[in-house]
């Protein structure tokens, strides 16, 4: 009995998994047509296999950082009976931006001067090499994009792993 009770959870952790990793290029796409703007129309609407080349790309960068530390994250907050929907769901908002945010800090760059544009209007991002106000709030923006995405993934694993969860008997 013991061992169908384990074999159950192991299954309902993974399913619970896939459909986080499912989602994911749904959340990509739901982020990707506003970024169209005025371009998105149903004439001007990409051609199905970008989708499926997008949506696939999605799913296998959102693979690896979902079992090496979702996963681990999700047993640790389990055993420590420390989870919850904020719990889990915070941590795989945390775990998703942090790479964006050590990887692209907006970093000085000497001689370097740069107007780009943010939402509509042309700013500048940098001057003479140092990052200007607009740089910090497009990376603040895309961080919170990367957690908004982890963090729904943490909800729907959440939802869907207490939804089919083995009771312990």
């Amino acid at each position: 009995m013991q061992h169908l009770i384990a074999s159950m959870k192991t299954l309902h952790i993974t399913l619970a998994t896939l459909v986080a990793i499912l989602l994911q290029p749904v959340l990509a796409l739901i982020t990707f047509f506003p970024l169209m703007g005025a371009e998105f129309s149903i004439s001007n609407f990409p051609p199905l296999d970008l989708l499926a080349i997008f949506g696939l790309a999605v799913m296998a960068v959102s693979i690896l950082p979902i079992l090496l530390f979702g996963i681990p994250c999700f047993d640790a907050l389990n055993k420590t009976q420390k989870l919850s929907f904020l719990s889990l769901s915070g941590c795989a908002a945390a775990m998703a931006m942090l790479p964006y945010l050590v990887i692209t800090y907006p970093k000085p760059i000497p001689g370097f001067t740069a107007n780009l544009s943010w939402h509509g209007h042309v700013l500048p991002y940098y001057d003479n090499g140092q990052p200007m106000a607009y740089a910090w709030l497009r990376y603040a923006e895309t961080a919170l994009g990367f957690g908004a995405h982890g963090f729904l993934c943490g909800t729907v694993f959440y939802l869907f792993w207490r939804k089919y969860r083995t009771q312990e008997v």
